[in-house]
């Protein structure tokens, strides 16, 4: 009795154990995926392209995106790219993962507004809650 509830003993805390190492794998594969999204967006959208140009690739290939303005400061709108879901904390509602567009404002110092001359910065992978207390 005592040798069966020494193997139950050592059962848990093997499970308890590789638990964190099975969710830090879960997480690196996530990850893996959301720069797979984001490669594939490289090769399609140029950095110096236009605004214009971007969306009309979007559109093309019926990708669904949103707009957000200033993913980070000095930016113009983001085009936003839903790739993901993450678990959310629970002051929030969702937490959603994107590649993110980011735009240079052209001409530079103009009120921050979409602008079909507005030209791409660079690519990211960005995470955003939201619905948050």
């Amino acid at each position: 009795m005592r040798i069966r509830n020494l193997g139950l003993l050592a059962l848990a805390l093997t499970a308890l154990s590789s638990s964190p190492a099975c969710a830090q794998s879960r997480k690196q594969k996530r990850e893996a995926r959301y720069q797979e999204a984001l490669n594939s967006y490289l090769d399609l959208v140029k950095i110096g392209a236009s605004r214009k140009e971007v969306e009309a690739i979007l559109q093309s290939k019926n990708t669904q995106f949103d707009r957000l303005c200033c993913v980070e400061p000095g930016t113009a709108f983001s085009d936003l790219i839903a790739i993901g879901k993450e678990r959310h904390p629970w002051y929030c509602s969702t937490h959603t993962v994107y590649v993110a567009i980011v735009y240079v404002v052209v001409p530079p110092n103009t009120k921050k507004h979409v602008n079909e001359n507005d030209t791409v910065q660079k690519l990211i992978i960005w995470h955003h809650l939201d619905g948050c207390l």
